[in-house]
């Protein structure tokens, strides 16, 4: 397998407009062609969930399919959980809670879990993008007890890997969908959860987003943001919807941007100018709505070629 090859071909065909195109399509077929000897994507939308030492499941779960509940004003009845959960009654506290964003890049570079440690340590909720499901990772959430879910987009040497949401509270409703990449035919993921808020008798939605990125044209990203966009009209209460965008150009951002306000959501500013940049334009975004930001930070980290963003939030009143 030769890793990485996506990622140093897809810079070549992006920044060197000027190449043959007899090269950029033989470029592609060597990695695409790398990439499936060492990729295998499961045909349905698998989510695995841990909530307990004891406890990983794993089982399909499409957001199309539970749609539905999305547009629930309610919560569903947690009494059967109460008693493993005894924190999921209360949920998050409506006063302040923590939010971080991070793709840690697979978790290849030295030090890696030392930084996650860090951020879990001073996180109520996590998300994660190009999260591999590795022992490590797992060791790593198990130490700071978190409850986790991760959207199984493929399985790299038999490692699945995909966006990945930790929460120190049980969500009360996951669902996934995936959308391939038109160039390389890997898939990339979203993962949406649910939590309870204490007081408030709507949950928080959060939308964990790794957009479309290996593809010459527009049209695969945005049908990705249509169908994120349909969803996520169904909840009508706070929500935070963030991740790694993969908004490197105008029309990606502009096409972000509406949904953004269509949705009625505003985005967390980041002054600190250390947010991560490809191709001049930030990728890494935070939008909320129903919340208000307390304060947010970004880290510098040498682990990533992404910063993470943290925001505190608490519950907007009325």
């Amino acid at each position: 397998c030769i890793r990485d090859s996506r990622f140093t071909c897809f810079k070549r065909i992006t920044r060197n407009h000027g190449r043959k195109r007899r090269s950029r399509w033989l470029c592609l077929l060597i990695m695409v062609a790398a990439l499936n000897s060492c990729v295998s994507i499961p045909e349905e939308n698998w989510i695995i969930s841990h909530r307990t030492p004891h406890m990983t499941t794993m089982q399909v779960t499409d957001c199309a399919v539970v749609a539905p509940e999305l547009a629930s004003m309610m919560l569903p009845n947690l009494s059967q959980e109460s008693s493993a959960h005894a924190t999921l009654a209360h949920g998050l506290n409506a006063n302040g809670f923590s939010f971080t964003t991070w793709n840690m890049k697979k978790g290849k570079a030295d030090g890696w879990d030392a930084d996650f440690e860090m951020l879990c340590r001073n996180s109520d909720i996590i998300i994660l993008q190009e999260a591999y499901l590795t022992d490590n990772l797992k060791e790593v959430l198990g130490q700071q007890k978190l409850q986790w879910d991760l959207s199984a987009a493929y399985a790299y040497q038999n490692i699945e890997a995909g966006v990945l949401t930790a929460s120190k509270i049980a969500p009360n409703l996951t669902c996934t969908l995936k959308i391939k990449e038109p160039l390389t035919r890997i898939p990339k993921s979203m993962l949406i959860t649910r939590y309870p808020i204490s007081g408030l008798p709507q949950g928080l939605l959060v939308a964990n987003i790794h957009g479309i990125n290996f593809t010459l044209g527009y049209k695969a990203f945005q049908n990705q943001c249509d169908r994120l966009e349909s969803l996520l009209t169904m909840h009508r209460g706070p929500m935070i919807v963030s991740g790694d965008f993969n908004t490197w150009n105008q029309s990606r951002m502009s096409r972000v941007e509406a949904m953004a306000q269509r949705l009625k959501l505003g985005a967390v500013p980041f002054k600190e100018n250390v947010k991560s940049k490809f191709f001049g334009r930030y990728v890494d975004h935070v939008y909320y709505r129903g919340l208000v930001m307390i304060n947010k930070t970004t880290f510098n980290v040498t682990t990533s070629d992404h910063n993470p963003l943290a925001v505190m939030f608490k519950a907007a009143e009325g």
